[in-house]
């Protein structure tokens, strides 16, 4: 690439002091951004390599027409711890510093050239920004330097690390922030001195997951290298949210890069190394960032026995009937509790209605999560079935609108993931079918709640052809063909190839059942029409279990306030609810 000039004060043209590098750190899905950001902000001039590690097509097409433009110098890495990565990308850093910077870091105007400058006017061999985290407008300083605590018991040395001012808004702190020598800073970006990693050697690669950035400024204070913390310069990471989801090509990479296994080797290592004890705890910490990634492939579980039959099968129509299959299958207690508390929900919004082949809502629910059990679906995949109809109109009549007030509610009531997914679900029938001239959509990119609602549909589906009830719901087997084309590749890139198979399996039954002559009683036309025929008064319609549980969601909401939620939410939480006569 053509390196950006650097004018010297004499005016005379000289190379750029520094080397940019971005490497991955746990998701593709933020590469855009994070390239975007780091392009934006390049009035001061500096080398940039990208080291690729298996990007979906979009990003990779990406990098590689900015190599095109001139702008960054485009590195094929093969997948390796973050250690690994950066020193094999130092081997083409010609450059005075190297500043390692995150695939989902978001930089701000002066941020390299601060960092250089205060390396030249100090010496330093390490410096480091000022830390936010999520993006800029959530206001959240991650760190504002690093300290580490140092005492003497029993003739050894206890080490623990803290992130200074972490969690603090940013606008109240940043003001009175002082740069200057730091214990550590963090590798979501750093510069270093050139120099000194050719004096030190390399960056340590026994560190596999955890405590490098610990290790690298430990070895400069060795070699008497000041470690220095300039808040003038300012990134933030941005983990993955709603806006920002994990896709799911970062399923294999996440958790090959988070593991507690990984990370208690690590805290190990760093003990033995410096002669210490380190009292570091990653047990929060890494339940929290592996919390963070949706589960969407299946467990392993035994093929039902039964042949494929849409008049005999595996699946239960109770609730009753599903905690017990879904002790079979192994859930937890705790699991079971929360699955209770969905259904609840679940049953007052759909009271007691009937669908159009005279099941009722509920049935189809419990049936519908069945499906998932069976296949060995994440317990958040079950939970988000019984209320995948919940954005959705239905004969109920009773849904809700996804307004954000609504939504909240709803996660307050059964989670943040759970309420996703049903979102999701209701965003993609309301699209409806993919259009068939436009490209395919790359799996690998799909969101992964995304996926996980394709999932949710293909067991839907395959619960309406059971009874061949779909026969009664006014539903063309084409539309189910459609399903199948846009739904089922996504299902079987997750994991789920026997599902998909017997919903293609179910669809030909159903064809079978309705071709002339068939022998199938259950498709005769005169039942079909009399079971159609709708009564203008049924009785579950009238008689809601909305009424039945007034009493339970009236403390549900007097609840909500012992629980921290604020009055204007508990009050939203009011009216939501109102409408259903649950308060």
């Amino acid at each position: 690439m053509t390196a950006p000039v650097r004018v010297s004060p004499g005016g005379s043209p000289t190379a750029p002091l520094v080397t940019v590098v971005v490497v991955f750190r746990e998701r593709h899905s933020f590469a855009s951004r994070s390239l975007d950001s780091i392009l934006e902000h390049r009035d001061y001039p500096f080398v940039l390599h990208y080291h690729d590690s298996q990007s979906p097509p979009s990003v990779r097409r990406e990098l590689e027409a900015a190599e095109a433009r001139g702008e960054l110098t485009l590195f094929t890495a093969a997948p390796g711890t973050p250690n690994q990565l950066r020193n094999q990308a130092l081997q083409a850093v010609t450059t005075k510093y190297v500043c390692f910077i995150d695939n989902d870091v978001l930089v701000t105007r002066g941020w390299i050239e601060t960092l250089v400058a205060t390396a030249e006017r100090t010496g330093a061999g390490i410096v480091f920004p000022l830390y936010l985290m999520g993006e800029f407008e959530a206001d959240r300083i991650h760190m504002a330097g690093g300290k580490n605590h140092l005492s003497e018991k029993n003739g050894e040395i206890e080490y623990n690390a803290e992130h200074l001012f972490a969690n603090a808004p940013a606008s109240r702190i940043v003001g009175t922030l002082q740069g200057g020598d730091s214990d550590f800073g963090e590798f979501h970006c750093m510069l270093l001195s050139m120099a000194m990693l050719h004096e030190t050697g390399p960056l340590d690669e026994a560190y596999l997951q955890v405590n490098e950035h610990i290790d690298i400024a430990m070895v400069a204070r060795q070699a008497n290298y000041r470690v220095i913390f300039e808040p003038k310069s300012v990134v933030s990471y941005v983990y993955a949210n709603e806006h920002s989801p994990y896709w799911l090509c970062d399923i294999e990479p996440f958790h090959r890069r988070w593991s507690h296994e990984l990370a208690a080797r690590d805290v190990a290592y760093l003990s033995s190394k410096w002669k210490l004890r380190s009292l570091q705890s990653m047990t929060s910490f890494l339940n929290r960032q592996i919390g963070s990634m949706e589960r969407v492939h299946p467990r392993p579980v035994e093929p039902a026995a039964e042949a494929v039959d849409n008049h005999a099968y595996p699946y239960v129509h109770s609730f009753p009937l599903l905690v017990r299959q879904c002790l079979a299958q192994g859930h937890s207690r705790k699991e079971i509790v929360e699955l209770n508390r969905v259904f609840d929900v679940a049953a007052e919004l759909h009271g007691g209605s009937f669908r159009n082949s005279k099941k009722t809502f509920q049935e189809h629910v419990v049936r519908v999560a069945s499906v998932l059990v069976v296949h060995g679906a994440p317990f958040d995949l079950v939970k988000a079935s019984l209320l995948h109809a919940a954005y959705m109109p239905t004969s109920s009549r009773r849904h809700l609108a996804p307004t954000e007030r609504n939504r909240a509610l709803l996660r307050e009531l059964v989670g943040r993931k759970v309420e996703a997914i049903a979102h999701a679900y209701a965003v993609a029938t309301a699209a409806g079918p993919a259009d068939r001239q436009g490209p395919p959509p790359v799996i690998e990119e799909l969101p992964i709640v995304s996926a996980q609602a394709s999932v949710v549909r293909i067991a839907n589906d395959i619960e309406d052809l059971l009874d061949n009830a779909a026969l009664l719901e006014r539903k063309s087997l084409k539309h189910f063909a459609r399903v199948h084309a846009s739904h089922g590749p996504v299902a079987e890139a997750c994991g789920y190839q026997a599902m998909v198979a017997e919903f293609a399996e179910r669809i030909r039954l159903a064809e079978v059942a309705l071709e002339p002559g068939s022998q199938d009683p259950a498709a005769a036309d005169w039942l079909i029409a009399l079971l159609r025929e709708r009564s203008p008064y049924p009785l579950l319609e009238s008689h809601s279990l909305a009424t039945r549980s007034r009493r339970l969601a009236a403390r549900l909401v007097r609840k909500l306030p012992r629980r921290g939620i604020p009055l204007p939410l508990k009050i939203a939480a009011k009216k939501v609810l109102r409408p259903f006569g649950l308060v």
